[in-house]
């Protein structure tokens, strides 16, 4: 099981063995890739992978901030790649050790269509201007990139890539969601903040996209002309035909720009009659304002509670579950059937507790992992309810490190019990801005031979030959960005 002590002892073991003899071309180690870039992975860009026939394909920001892809094959136990599969425009050359240089938002979303054939959409934060004008946003705090959708030449094979001219250039926190009949609906944000959010439909597994469709509607704010409308969503598979919306809201200053974001709300897709609702089935006219997402999609008003984007499932009765970091916690929502459940904070009181995903086996049990801080470094761990949330209960250290920190992406689609979740990894007494790449399961982390999960080749010697980063440069661009971390942008 993924909560055994020899799995914990096993992982533990080979991350010691990194630190002992560095990379030893005999050793297995606990990461696939050395060549993640920067922040290689998100739970907003999703799903980062997808288990298809007995392989799982994962995908993530490599060097340049281009889009990198691997396959893992379960009944051999065998790595292919990772491999480049496309160009971003917002990448930059030589390699970078100036974290402020990297703009970070072009991670990679991954699919699957009904072919076989694997889908990747990376490449933008809003769009550059000179690409056009944009219908359904604005070009504010120096929207870049370009969003770029590539597709394998061959179903299953990621040795081979070409570019498919079908959707705006002007996407953010690119995310794919597949309908049981095999349709693909892409959701992004339409520009910088000041910019709806939409999906597009393909139902020719991505040859053509119709239109975008707008869901949350930007707009000066009914409050006050300095307020502008803003949203973070995050959008996933309901029971059957139906895609579910989870969403905060940003109230982005005008001229200038905030880090806050409150508030928690939800609503409902159903693809077969196109038709959104409210948890209680009222119909919602589109694009939601923020005047109808309060008055009929909103869960809870946290106020001052800074709270941030989250991630939701619904269970086998369709009703959905929900979790949202918020100010230090992360708080679960729960769907009864009546009302909304008071949320409850997941996690160890007076700890940091960082983004996560979670399983629902039953309306009633629930499997979380959760990055934390403790006084003792960083951790992955499992929380649990087996009573609609009011209580939790922490299980196994999934992994844990006195220096190195992790990144965690969403659940990876339709995933195999080995192959559950992405991770990145640093340290921060490394001079760059290379991240190991880990993908985790049942069974701990899938290991592979050190010489083939090395991928960086002369990148580090390079590197070590760059002048350090700027101090002064870097402390302007924090200053400038308010303290801003990647996707508050």
């Amino acid at each position: 099981m993924i909560h055994s002590v020899t799995t914990l002892s096993r992982f533990f073991a080979l991350l010691g063995s990194l630190a002992v003899c560095g990379v030893c071309a005999a050793a297995d180690v606990a990461y696939f890739a050395d060549n993640g870039y920067g922040n290689p992975i998100s739970s907003l860009q999703h799903p980062v992978g997808e288990h298809y026939q007995g392989v799982t394909y994962v995908a993530y920001q490599g060097p340049h901030e281009d889009p990198y892809i691997a396959a893992y094959v379960h009944a051999t136990a065998q790595w292919i790649g990772p491999v480049q599969a496309g160009v971003s425009a917002m990448g930059k050359s030589p390699d970078q050790i100036d974290p402020g240089e990297l703009d970070n938002h072009g991670k990679p979303a991954l699919v699957v269509d009904r072919q076989g054939y694997i889908h990747l959409v990376f490449g933008s934060h809003g769009g550059d201007p000179k690409y056009g004008r944009n219908p359904l946003g604005e070009f504010f705090m120096g929207t870049k990139g370009k969003m770029t959708h590539v597709v394998s030449v061959k179903p299953g094979d990621i040795s081979a890539w070409r570019v498919v001219d079908n959707i705006p250039v002007h996407g953010t926190y690119n995310q794919w969601v597949k309908v049981p009949n095999g349709d693909l609906y892409l959701f992004y944000r339409h520009g910088g903040h000041r910019s709806d959010w939409v999906y597009q439909k393909s139902v020719d597994d991505g040859r053509t996209f119709a239109a975008p469709v707008s869901v949350l509607k930007h707009k000066v704010s009914a409050a006050s002309p300095t307020v502008n409308d803003s949203w973070y969503a995050w959008f996933d598979n309901g029971r059957g035909d139906t895609i579910t919306a989870s969403y905060i809201y940003h109230p982005c200053a005008n001229p200038k720009h905030n880090a806050h974001r409150q508030n928690t709300y939800y609503m409902q897709l159903d693809t077969q009659s196109g038709q959104w609702s409210n948890v209680q089935g009222a119909r919602l006219a589109l694009p939601v304002t923020k005047e109808s997402a309060d008055k009929l999609t909103l869960i809870e008003d946290t106020g001052t509670v800074r709270t941030t984007h989250g991630t939701a499932h619904v269970d086998a009765a369709g009703r959905p579950h929900l979790v949202f970091p918020a100010g230090k916690d992360v708080r679960y929502y729960r769907w009864d059937g009546k009302a909304w459940q008071k949320p409850v904070a997941v996690g160890a009181a007076g700890e940091r507790m960082h983004d996560g995903d979670f399983f629902v086996d039953s309306p009633t049990s629930v499997r979380m992992l959760l990055a934390q801080t403790t006084e003792a470094g960083h951790e992955i761990a499992w929380w649990n309810t087996t009573d609609g949330g009011l209580t939790w209960l922490k299980g196994a250290v999934f992994m844990a490190s006195k220096e190195r920190s992790f990144n965690l992406s969403a659940m990876i689609r339709n995933a195999h019990p080995d192959a559950v979740m992405l991770l990145a990894s640093r340290s921060p007494a490394e001079p760059h801005l290379y991240r190991q790449m880990h993908l985790v399961g049942a069974h701990g982390a899938l290991v592979r031979p050190a010489a083939e999960a090395s991928h960086l080749g002369d990148r580090l010697e390079h590197i070590k030959s760059l002048p350090p980063p700027n101090k002064d440069k870097a402390e302007a661009k924090r200053k400038k960005k308010l303290g801003l971390g990647d996707d508050d942008l």
